[in-house]
Formats: structure tokens, C-alpha cells, sequence
């Protein structure tokens, strides 16, 4: 396959462990951020974060988060429930009654809540890995693609084409558009894909097979290195340098790997 990559999808997770919105651009923001990338979350009494790492029954409630009105919209149970932005104690009502315990709603709209503290930038997988997983586990691809819940996919490459993004030890600097990024590793999955993502029914065996085949699978570019604790590893975590505030990344954007 003749490699020409380019910007196929862009989502961002505007609150944190919920649905995803897709977009045709997208802002970088303060700490090399997609603008409203994981802007709300959910935490609980002792200040960890509540996501479907940690609570199942977040995968059962699907959300809208309208940034031009200002109001979040849920559906649980058959019900519908709205809120405006600055109604945060109803909010946190609203899950803490699904939960069973207590969670507090914080906002951050200089870079939200991104799963790697060290990485802040987007996440980055192809269209062809996604499909490549969804032969693997007979399952349609956007089920995959909501169970792996990544930022940018690139279209054009073959299956695993992102692990050149990354090298044994150090980064791989590359552009996407005007934008640039640096690949700084392999994402380590948490439970998050080993369930459904409408019911959070768990895949029996999921770990177990998916370690198998990305090891069977691995191709000659991937750096074996990265591997040496575990193959349960898929996705790009990246930085972007704060050069790139204010930049924009496009749907269709070639993508190009730096000398």
C-alpha cells in the first residue's frame, strides 16, 4: 500500500468518559490541547477522576454539549435531562444518583482533563488499525473506534502505521497541516476497551486476545522496545509544542514526518 496520509477524523470528548463530538477543524489551545477536548469531568470525593476507567455505568448514559447554548444534555433510562453550563450542583446531582456516591463537576478551558498528564496533545490512530481490530473481534469499526475513543485518525496508511510516530526511547516529530506534533508513546489501555461502548457489557477475553494478535501482528516499523511490559498498547500520545497555540488542524490535512 502507497503510504499518503492525511487527516480522515477529527473527535473530541467534551465531557470527559461521555459521547464524542466530530469536527471538521479543530483549535490547539494552552497546553497543546483540542479547544473543549475534555473540558468537564467528573470527580469523586477523594479527587479521582470518574470515567468509565473506574465507573461502568457511565457507558449507559449518552450526552450533547453545546458550547453555543451552553447547555449539557443527557439521556438515561429512557429520560432525557438538560442543564445549563452554569448549573453545576444539578449536574452533579444528576450522577451521583446514577452512581450511588458523591462526584463533584470541574471545568477546564485551558486544555480540560486530558488522560496523559505528561502528553496533553492529542491522541492519533489510523483508519486501517481500527479496522484491522474490528476483523479481529467481529465487530463493526465505530464500535472500535468508541471503545478506543481517540482524537485524530489518519487515513491513507496501513494498519499500525502510527507506531512510526514514536521511536524505542525517544520522539518522532510530524506535521499535520501547519500544525506540529511530537509522537511521545504508545498509549497503555485501561479496562475502557474491553467494553461495550453503549453498555458497558464487558468482551470476555478481550486483554488476552487482543495481546496475542498485536504481538502476532507487530509490524517491522513498531519499536519492539515499547512493548516490553505489555502488547495492550494502542494509540499515539503526543505534545505540541506551545509554538502551535492558536493553529488549526483540517479534516483532509496531509500529514508529514520530519527529517
Amino acid at each position: 500500500m502507497k503510504e499518503k496520509p492525511f487527516l480522515e477524523r477529527i473527535r473530541i470528548f467534551p465531557f470527559k468518559g461521555l459521547d464524542p463530538v466530530e469536527l471538521d477543524t479543530a483549535l490547539i489551545v494552552k497546553n497543546g490541547s483540542l479547544q473543549h477536548d475534555r473540558e468537564f469531568a467528573l470527580f469523586d470525593s477523594e479527587g479521582n477522576v470518574v470515567s468509565g476507567k473506574k465507573e461502568k455505568k457511565i457507558h449507559r448514559i449518552r450526552s450533547q454539549i453545546d458550547f453555543e447554548t451552553e447547555t449539557m444534555r443527557f439521556k438515561y433510562g429512557g429520560r432525557v435531562y438538560e442543564f445549563s453550563f452554569s448549573e453545576e450542583k444539578a449536574v452533579e446531582d444528576f450522577f451521583s444518583e446514577i452512581f450511588g456516591y458523591r462526584v463533584f463537576l470541574k471545568r477546564s478551558t485551558e486544555g480540560g482533563f486530558p488522560d496523559d498528564r505528561k502528553a496533553h496533545g492529542p491522541t492519533v490512530v489510523s483508519k486501517a488499525t481500527l479496522t484491522e481490530i474490528a476483523n479481529w473481534f467481529a465487530l463493526g469499526e465505530e464500535n472500535v473506534r468508541r471503545r478506543f475513543r481517540t482524537n485524530l485518525e489518519i487515513g491513507g496508511v496501513p494498519p499500525f502505521w502510527e507506531d512510526k510516530l514514536v521511536t524505542a526511547e525517544g520522539s518522532v516529530k510530524f506535521k499535520i497541516g501547519e500544525v506540529l506534533l511530537l509522537g511521545k508513546g504508545i498509549s497503555r489501555r485501561c479496562p475502557v476497551p474491553t467494553r461495550d461502548p453503549e453498555t458497558g457489557e464487558e468482551y470476555q477475553g478481550f486483554v488476552k486476545k487482543f495481546v496475542e494478535l498485536r504481538r502476532e501482528k507487530l509490524p517491522s516499523w513498531s519499536p519492539a522496545e515499547r512493548f516490553s511490559d505489555t502488547y495492550y498498547r494502542l494509540c499515539i500520545n503526543t505534545s505540541i509544542p506551545s509554538t502551535e497555540v492558536g493553529k488549526v488542524l483540517r479534516v483532509g490535512d496531509e500529514v508529514f514526518l520530519q527529517e
